[in-house]
């Protein structure tokens, strides 16, 4: 019993969820998809299991139009995973953010209920979001290490301010074909 407990420890510990900083636009462009769905009907085989969601993709905002029609299911984390389960709620709307596993379905990388979703957050995933810049941390400062701070960033690089803010921040291509940070929407 012992041995089993220490494994458990051990698994969650290894495995568990950490804070590492982050910006949207990193899970955004980690996402295969991007849309407003509503959910429809929830199925679990057991309380331990994974939740199925069967929606309804209502906007596009990345590849969604290709995932229209050919998924009206998405997966969520059950109960059992380390950092918690997504659990959406029947009827309510969602602004997800959507991998492929296995090409045996989509599964939840990210989400949000539209109801704390604003025309910003949409405005910035439509026009300011590039997948094609590269978004850089200074993890040692953020977990308040001693730190020689990053290089400066290439053309294709964003270096991450001190005091960005996770949702609304983006780094995109400029007009001289530079990635910029920039900022759009409320800060939180």
């Amino acid at each position: 019993m012992v041995k089993i407990f220490a494994t458990g420890l051990i698994f969650s510990v290894a495995f568990g969820c950490s804070w590492i900083p982050k910006v949207d636009q990193e899970d955004f462009c980690f996402a295969k998809y991007a849309f407003k769905a509503s959910v429809k009907s929830v199925e679990q085989v057991d309380k331990y299991a994974d939740y199925t969601y069967t929606i309804d993709i209502e906007e596009d905002y990345k590849n969604a139009n290709k995932a229209k029609g050919n998924f009206d299911t998405i997966t969520g984390d059950g109960p059992m995973m380390s950092c918690g389960p997504q659990k959406l709620k029947i009827g309510k709307s969602y602004l997800i953010y959507a991998g492929v596993r296995d090409n045996e379905g989509l599964y939840i990388v990210e989400y949000k209920g539209m109801d704390s979703v604003k025309a910003s957050d949409i405005e910035r995933m439509k026009t300011k979001y590039d997948c094609d810049c590269k978004i850089k941390f200074d993890y040692d400062k953020f977990m308040s290490r001693t730190s020689a701070g990053l290089p400066p960033p290439t053309k294709d690089e964003c270096n991450v301010t001190e005091n960005y803010c996770q949702r609304s921040a983006y780094c995109q291509r400029n007009q001289a074909g530079v990635c910029t940070w920039g900022n759009l929407g409320d800060c939180y």
